[in-house]
This record gives structure tokens, sequence and C-alpha cells, in this order.
């Protein structure tokens, strides 16, 4: 019986993951349910049993899957900064992390292929980038009162900002694997997070 109970869910999970590599490869648009159904080496019929049609499967895996990657990614590492300079380095890493194909550039992608076309999807969508915006500014917020964020900053639209800010560069990714251009980005993000910085008592 348990063998039996842990089937359906075991299948659930392996058309996440198909629908995980072919929407992050090829889009929304571009994915059909039969490349998702052969990655996963299940029939179609397996899939509808779990999900009614294609905008169900991504929302579910936008929801359980994506939304979890981009927590650990973007939103948990916020929680335990208390610095603008340990924000400099997470994000000069995540600058030289961002590749094409990830949980990231999945997010932009699909955001800017469906957010218009499908509410379903888009709302799902808007709710992830909203809690990584809200962790930003909930960490520029905490700066503000420990004193090493300026007290002229505005947290939200600085967040909003900052998450554009890397949301193209995740774009950038897809077209140029140039090194140069990488670093040339992340001494900019740097750059720009040094003018967040509280001034000096001295000056």
């Amino acid at each position: 019986m348990k063998q039996r109970e842990k089937r359906p869910a075991r299948t659930r999970q392996a058309i996440l993951d198909a629908a995980a590599a072919e929407f992050s490869r090829h889009g929304y648009a571009g994915t059909g349910l039969g490349a998702i159904v052969a990655r996963a080496d299940l029939t179609k019929g397996a899939l509808f049993h779990h999900f009614s049609d294609k905008q169900a499967l991504a929302a579910a895996w936008i929801g359980e899957n994506l939304t979890v990657s981009i927590n650990e990614l973007w939103v948990t590492p916020l929680h335990a900064m208390d610095s603008l300079d340990a924000l400099r380095i997470f994000c000069r890493a995540r600058c030289q992390e961002l590749m094409p194909g990830d949980a990231t550039s999945a997010l932009v992608a699909l955001t800017a292929e469906t957010a218009a076309a499908a509410s379903v999807l888009g709302a799902v969508l808007a709710a992830v980038l909203a809690t990584w915006r809200e962790a930003v500014a909930g960490l520029l917020e905490r700066g503000k009162s420990g004193g090493w964020i300026h007290r002229s900053i505005q947290p939200a639209a600085e967040a909003g900002f900052l998450v554009a800010v890397f949301c193209g560069f995740s774009v950038m990714t897809q077209a140029s694997t140039d090194e140069g251009t990488r670093r040339a980005c992340a001494t900019a993000v740097e750059g720009y997070l040094e003018t967040l910085r509280a001034t000096s008592p001295n000056h």
C-alpha cells in the first residue's frame, strides 16, 4: 500500500522536473506537453491525471519549484545580512553565477512571455518577484535603522530597481558569455550600492 501511495507523488514530481527543464530552456510557448512527457518517460494520460493543462502545470512548477529556487538564491541569504559590504559581496557573486537556463533566467523569461497573456501565470510570477523585492527592501530598511544605509534612501524604490537590474543582467547572459562584460556589470552594481551607504559623521 505504501508503495502505491508513493507512486503518484513520484510521477507528479517527475513531471514537474521535466517541466522545469523544458520551460527553463524553451520558455512557455516553446514547450509542448509532448516534450515534457517524453523527458519524464511518461504518457500524456499520466500528465493529465495530475494537471488539467499546460497552464496548470506551469503554475504548479512556478509555485512549488521555481519559487523555492528563487528564494534560495535571492531571498533567504538576505535575511542574515547586516552590512552593505555583505550585500556587495553577495551581488558580485550572483553576477558571476547567473547563467542561461538557471532559475533567474527562467523567471525573467516566463514573466516577459506570459505576464500579459496568461493572467494566472502572471499573478504567480508577480508574487515571486514581489517576495524578492520585499526581501531587498527589508534589508535596506534594516540598514537604515542600523545606520549603514543612508536615511534618505527609499527601500521599496531601490529594491525594485535592484531586482530589475539583475533581471536585465540575466537577459544579457543569454546573449553574451563575455567575462569582461560580466565583470563590468558586477563592478557597476557595486558602485551603485555604494551610493546607498550612510554618510560618515565626519563628512
